[in-house]
């Protein structure tokens, strides 16, 4: 009895000497609240559908945005949910008032609008969920593995890429920006040393959907396949000033996944999965069908068969260096892998997978660099990404880089056609080079610059011109990705059945996509307040000229790019 009640004394002492550190008040959670309100209005000309050679794409509308982060903390722990309303003047597409970007069943919505709106403005179901994820120390003191004695801060859901404050992804929008679901950490060894981790969960199969089922008597599978990145980048800072970030990142996919890890870049050497108007990010297409043995038809991939593979490691180095008025920032990106698709040409028909497989070899350099001279800033940004050439087959050589996601943000600020700009639902439309740098298979090459004068500290105007190249020639003969028809009764032929003549992917014709004229200002007329006026002018080169055909390839005839332009304004309210 003796023994126990002495037991149980100690233990009562022990707890109360730890219980002051086990059991002390929690710090006194916070919520607070920042974003931002833009009210846009902007139009322009010939610049919409990516297909320059037509003239009658115009434009003139307005539209909201507004984008609340959420931010609550106890200590170091905080939880962020980011939201974002996009709601256009007026209604626009066929629903009305109501939710159209998830579904995309809208006809004449404006792209990556969350809804239109009406009289009475009672709009539905459109608010859009960007960030919700959990940031907490995993290493460290008071940490989940409190025994690792240097710190690591980790997130764990819903999150952006470095370029939108996140802990790991390349300082500016050239491999990764935007947002990604997975988890990621950066760890502290010392003031001038961090590494970061990420792992991110493209798209993922989950245990019902990859069983094999009836489906009109065909076994039928809608995996998505597990497909996945890691980005692993330290950071070392020599000194004050310069900031070195290596950069190494992998890439697995099965069957399809994303758009914008995987660019639909046209080939006509390849099935429909690498054309144009068809599933054109897919590694054997959708309704594609595994023949077992001659005439036995096995499973059907729905959404593309995940056996086919794409494996792509992302290496270089990031760098950015300040030393008084210089600025630097340069990034060089390696990529090389494999990726497998198919070779048949018509969907439903069977295939043998893993008959064609493509060896991936590209480069991406995007040196910036700038000078402050008082009230003036000049800077100049060179860009050279690696590209195909027209005759190439892509089913066997793939020459053009592709990051892991831009979320349309390559080159922005720049532009406003051949990127984003003030209104950034437009711009970019150039065969996708807001999100996959390259037009189409041809690569990039790229001159800027741009003069920024502040006449006072709240007023600013700037120019730039953007003369532009691909880095291998293209074939204006074929069918070019994003490039729409405006038109019932003519069609831009690019396939194996309407080849008119012979001349898909013979040769190039020319690199010049053409020189792009900008013109702003910036007025901050009161606080957190800015109002913000552009104008910009692409002079269209013969890189945008195309071939058109009447419907059933009756005549044919060469058509001549023409020029486009657009003018924004913007009144932003950030708090």
């Amino acid at each position: 009895m003796r023994r126990t009640v002495a037991a149980v004394a100690c233990l009562v002492a022990i707890l109360g000497v730890l219980a002051p550190a086990a059991f002390a008040q929690a710090p006194a959670p916070k919520v607070t609240i920042n974003g931002l309100f833009d009210q846009i209005t902007s139009g322009g000309y010939n610049i919409y559908d990516a297909n320059f050679t037509r003239k009658n794409d115009s434009e003139w509308y307005a539209r909201t945005r507004f984008r609340p982060d959420f931010t609550f903390e106890v200590g170091r722990t905080k939880a962020v949910l980011g939201l974002e309303f996009d709601i256009v003047y007026g209604q626009t597409g066929t629903c009305g008032a109501g939710p159209t970007k998830a579904t995309g069943s809208c006809a004449g919505e404006k792209n990556g609008s969350s809804s239109g709106s009406s009289l009475n403005t009672d709009v539905q179901g459109l608010v859009e969920v960007k960030w919700a994820y959990t940031e907490f120390d995993l290493t460290g003191k008071d940490a989940l593995l409190p025994f690792v004695p240097v710190r690591t801060v980790a997130r764990a859901g819903l999150q952006p890429f470095g370029t939108y404050g996140g802990l790991v992804g390349t300082y500016r929008a050239t491999y990764s920006q935007g947002d990604f679901p997975g988890v990621s950490a950066l760890t502290t060894w010392a003031p001038n040393l961090t590494t970061g981790i990420a792992y991110v969960q493209i798209e993922d199969t989950l245990g019902t959907f990859s069983r094999v089922g009836a489906v009109t008597g065909v076994a039928n599978k809608a995996t998505h396949g597990d497909d996945f990145a890691v980005i692993f980048d330290p950071q070392l800072t020599p000194f004050k000033g310069l900031d070195i970030k290596p950069i190494y990142s992998y890439l697995f996919a099965q069957g399809t996944t994303n758009g914008n890890a995987r660019r639909s870049a046209t080939n006509i050497n390849t099935p429909s999965a690498f054309k144009a108007g068809s599933a054109g990010n897919v590694a054997g297409a959708p309704a594609y069908q595994l023949e077992i043995s001659p005439g036995v038809v096995g499973a059907q991939y729905t959404n593309g068969d995940p056996s086919q593979h794409e494996s792509r490691h992302t290496i270089g180095l990031d760098a950015r260096w300040r030393s008084g008025p210089f600025s630097f920032d340069p990034t060089i990106l390696y990529q090389f892998g494999k990726r497998s698709n198919v070779v048949m040409d018509v969907a439903g028909a069977p295939y043998t997978a893993h008959s064609v497989e493509a060896d991936m070899h590209s480069w991406l350099v995007d040196v910036q660099g700038g000078f402050q001279l008082g009230p003036l800033l000049l800077e100049a940004r060179a860009i050279y990404s690696s590209g195909n050439k027209a005759r190439d087959n892509i089913g066997r050589n793939i020459n053009y880089y592709e990051p892991l996601n831009l979320d349309t943000g390559y080159y922005a600020g720049w532009s406003s056609i051949i990127a984003l700009g003030i209104d950034y639902f437009n711009g970019g439309n150039l065969s996708g080079m807001a999100s996959n740098v390259g037009y189409d298979r041809y690569g990039r090459a790229q001159l800027g610059v741009r003069a920024t004068y502040s006449l006072t500290p709240e007023l600013a105007v700037y120019g730039i011109i953007n003369p532009t190249w691909t880095a291998e020639k293209v074939d204006t003969d074929t069918t070019m990705t994003g490039a729409g028809s405006s038109s019932t009764n003519r069609i831009r032929v690019c396939s194996r059945a309407a080849d008119i003549g012979g001349t898909c992917f013979v040769e190039g014709d020319s690199r010049y996509i053409g020189t792009d004229l900008n013109i702003g200002t910036t007025w901050r007329f009161a606080p957190n307040t800015a109002f913000d006026l552009t104008g910009d002018y692409l002079v269209a080169g013969h890189a945008l000229d195309t071939r058109e055909c009447s419907a059933g390839g009756i005549t044919c005839s060469k058509e001549k790019a023409h020029d486009g332009w657009t003018v924004a304004a913007r009144v932003r309210m950030s708090f």
